[in-house]
Order: structure tokens, then sequence, then C-alpha cells
């Protein structure tokens, strides 16, 4: 990701351009509502409530969705119930609305994998930055155990061992020898010393460093790991949901479009809530990318008793930079050099004439080379170049790799959102335009028996059902209408010639006939 962001390896971090843009965001306090300092403080309440003003910018933005959701719910049904006290009007096409929907989910689909790349290249950006972390603390494990060795070398093992010595040429007969070995011993003795005054000095700073970078690391790591399957369920099941909407309108099924309707609501306020975490992050670690140094430097003064210029020597690393164990390191390679010189002296003169200085001599020449071999490893890892190419991994995992895909999810948030929005409104419009399920049989649109099919003439017949009508009367028309009695019994004779001749209720078959209701219609499937 680096390449694809205009990296290139450098000797010293650079923030990113994405880092500097967040870092400007404006940091306001939200009780008070004034400006603050944009410097990484997490210790500080007031940065503190900053970020968490910055956070609730995506919340305001749910309620005012779910808000729009709300009134255009209740348009829609007061729209409803309007339409349905007055006479339908034709059906109008719902291709054009059926088309919108679709593309409306299509484009939820590619910002659903944008947000899957994004999560990706977080995971990655956190992964290294742990890798780096370990190695950092490993580091200075290696560098803390190889003084603690050394030092107690020097301490213990090579003095016992040079006394033994001096013990030993007490006891020589020829004087001249044996002031010539105890001043040799003496001269070791000294030279073993001021090696040991030099590694104690930088014992003394490597034992202040505790750091415990592994275990903040480990728990970076669970929580990353959560975070990133929990994200990877999060987009599977929007994309779901985008899929079921473009069946939806596939089969122009009205069930799945208010599912559709629903679920998206709900992944609205995941959407909504999770973009202010990822905000409250991403300008935190903004704030702390655009000057790293200057953080570290006031938690190391906090946590150990190492001076600046040591702290500022390992986070920057300069090629002029002097080291300050430089000389340190010198000093004890030369003394211990000239204490292997010395000791070669003193095993010339007793090879032959004091045999029993020989295991003596044998066993402080091995300690000197192992003391030497841990010199040299001692050096290589105080050097800053392992310690800051670390440093300077960790920083570009975070503020390039990580940033840049928490900036990934944020965008796929924000259009997702938006669209899954766009995508609710589209159903709720497209619900009412798509035609129920057709029948599987044929209906006779002539049948009597039918219903209207304006429902407000089914409602006046029924209110009229049970009143006495007139008739008019056949022939001449001369004389008053006749009222049937409809609560006589009638005889089967006479219901027979009644059906037969009275006409008035070929158009009325719901009426109530003779003390009994008209039997419904029946259908056979074809």
């Amino acid at each position: 990701m680096w390449q694809l962001v205009g990296y290139s390896w450098r000797g010293n971090y650079t923030a990113f351009w994405l880092t500097k843009w967040y870092h400007s965001w404006p940091h306001v306090e939200y009780k008070s509502f004034t400006l603050v300092d944009s410097s990484f403080q997490p210790d500080s309440d007031e940065y503190f409530q900053t970020l968490l003003f910055l956070a609730a910018i995506p919340i305001a933005l749910l309620l005012l969705t779910i808000l729009a959701v709300f009134f255009y719910c209740c348009y829609g049904f007061c729209r409803k119930r309007r339409s349905n006290s007055i006479q339908r009007s034709p059906r109008k096409n719902p291709t054009s609305k059926k088309w919108v929907l679709a593309t409306v989910a299509l484009f939820c689909l590619a910002f659903i994998v944008i947000g899957f790349y994004g999560n990706e290249e977080t995971s990655t950006g956190v992964h290294r930055l742990t890798n780096a972390a370990k190695d950092v603390d490993i580091t200075i494990d290696e560098i803390t155990t190889e003084v603690n060795k050394i030092s107690a070398t020097y301490s213990n093992d090579i003095p016992r061992d040079v006394q033994t010595l001096n013990d030993t040429f007490q006891k020589v007969l020829n004087q001249q020898d044996r002031e010539k070995l105890l001043k040799l011993t003496a001269t070791l003795s000294q030279h073993t010393t001021s090696t040991a005054q030099n590694i104690a000095e930088i014992n003394r700073d490597s034992n202040s460093v505790q750091l415990n970078l592994t275990t903040k690391a480990d728990d970076l790591e669970s929580y990353d790991y959560f975070r990133w399957l929990g994200t990877i369920i999060l987009f599977s099941l929007e994309s779901i949901v985008c899929l079921i909407a473009l069946c939806a309108v596939g089969k122009a099924s009205r069930c799945l479009l208010v599912f559709v309707s629903v679920v998206c609501l709900i992944f609205i306020i995941l959407i909504w809530c999770r973009m202010g975490i990822e905000i409250f992050i991403t300008v935190g670690a903004s704030d702390f990318c655009v000057k790293p140094s200057v953080y570290v430097l006031s938690q190391t003064d906090k946590t150990t008793n190492l001076d600046q210029d040591i702290v500022e020597y390992y986070l920057t690393c300069y090629p002029n930079s002097q080291n300050p164990y430089g000389s340190t390191l010198r000093d004890s390679q030369k003394a211990q050099a000239l204490a292997e010189t010395t000791l070669e002296d003193i095993k010339e003169i007793t090879k032959i004439a004091y045999p029993q200085a020989t295991d003596t001599l044998d066993k402080l020449n091995q300690t000197f080379q192992s003391t030497s071999i841990q010199l040299q490893s001692l050096v290589a890892n105080i050097n800053c170049n392992t310690l800051n190419n670390d440093y300077v991994i960790g920083l570009y995992s975070l503020c390039y790799d990580t940033i840049t895909g928490i900036s990934f999810m944020m965008l796929s948030s924000i259009l997702s959102g938006l669209f899954f929005t766009v995508l609710i409104f589209i159903s709720s419009c497209t619900v009412p335009v798509i035609a129920r399920r057709k029948a599987d049989y044929e209906v006779d649109r002539e049948d009597p028996f039918l219903p209207p099919e304006n429902p407000s003439a089914t409602l006046e017949r029924y209110s009229h059902r049970g009143e006495p009508r007139r008739s008019p009367q056949r022939g001449s028309g001369l004389g008053s209408p006749t009222i049937p009695d409809y609560n006589r019994e009638p005889s089967f004779a006479a219901s027979s010639v009644a059906y037969n001749q009275d006409y008035r209720y070929e158009d009325d078959p719901l009426l109530r006939r003779h003390g009994h209701d008209s039997p419904p219609p029946s259908y056979a499937y074809m």
C-alpha cells in the first residue's frame, strides 16, 4: 500500500498528507464549544472531548436520517388513506422505479467492496505495527540481557579468577618473577574494573527501560482480530441485503421489498455508529502521526530515567548522529583488549615455570573471548539503526496503512449509509406500484355475481341491504307499487314463480331473496 500512496523508503519518517488533513479538522470542546490545541494528548480531558465531538457528527446524521424516514412513512400512510377514499387511478408503470432500485443496490455493492478493501488494509497495517513493536521489545530485551551478562562477568567471575591468580603468584619463590606477575595481575584487575564500570553505566540505563510493548501488541492484535471479523460479518450481511433487493426487483415481490426496507434501517444505524468510532480513532491517530516524536519523548521522560538526547538519538538516527554510548563502548572494548594483552604476557611467564596457574589462565582466556563476542553484539544492537528501523516501520504501518484502510472504510460507510437511505425511500415508492400476484385461474369479468371494480359501489350496495325497494308495475304502469314481504315464509310454488318472474333481482345478486342469501359462484380450476 505504501507504493500506492507515493511512499519511497526514507531514513526518517515523514507525515502522510492524509494524516495532516485529519489533523487540520477543528478540535472543538463540546462543553464550551471552543477550539483547543490539536496536538496528541490522550491524558487530557479537553482533548478527549474534542474527539467525542467529532465522533458525534455521524450520530447526528443518523438521527436526521431516522427522522426523515419517520416523516416519509407518515406521509406515505396519510397518502394511502387518502387514495383509498377516492376512486383509484390506473396503476403507473413501475419499470423505471425498478431500474432505479436495482441501480442503487448495485452501487451499494460497489461501496461495500471498497469497505472490504479498507478492512484488509487496516488489518495489514495493524499486523505490521504489532510486529514492529515486538521487534523493538525484543531488541531492548537483548540489550538488557547482554549488558547484564557482561556486567555479571566483569563484576563476579573475572575478579574472582584474578584474585586466584594473585594468591597463586604470592607463593612464587623467585622475587623478581613474583613482583612482575603481581604487577601484571594488578594491571589486569585495573582493566577489568574499568570495563565493569563502563558496562555498569549502560546497565543502569537499560534496566530503567520497561516498555512492555509485547503485551500491548498482543492486546492490540486481539482487538483487531475481533474488529476485522465483525466488519467482515457486517459487510457480508450488507451484501446479502443488496442481493435480496435485486431479487425483489426481479421477482416483483412486495414482501422482499418490505423486508429490505426494514433491514436497511437497521444497517443504517450500525453504519453511522461504526463511522463515529472510526472518526474517533482516525483523528486521534492522525494527531499522533503528525508529530510522533513529541509524544514519545514526553512519555519516555515520565516512565524512564533516560536523557532526552538518548531517546532523540534513537528516534531520529541521522547519519551524522553521535551514539551516546559510543565512547563508553569504545572504552570497554579498549580496556578488554588491554586485559587480553596482559593475560598473554602472564601466560608467557608462567607457561613453563609455574604450571599451577595454567587452569586459571585458560579459564580467564575463555571468559574474555565470550565477553568479546557479547560486546560486539551489544555494539550492533545499541546502535540506532536497528531500533530506528523498527520505529519507522511501525509509524508507516500505523500512519499510512492503517489510516488509509480506515479512510476507505469511512468512505464506504458514508456512501453505503446514504444509498441505504435512498434504497429505503425507493423501496417504499416501489411497493405500491408493483401489481399483486395474479390468480392461477381465469375469472369471467362479466359474471354478475362478482363485486364491481369500484369499491365505493360495493359499500353503497351493502349499505342498502335489507331496505324495502320499490319496483315498477308491469303492463300499463297504472296503480301503486307493491312492496314484497321478505319476512313471510313462502311456499315452494310461490318461490318458484317469484324466482322465474321477478326480474328486478337479476342485477342484485347480493340482496336477500325470499329469506335466504344467494350462493356464491364457484370456479373450477383448469
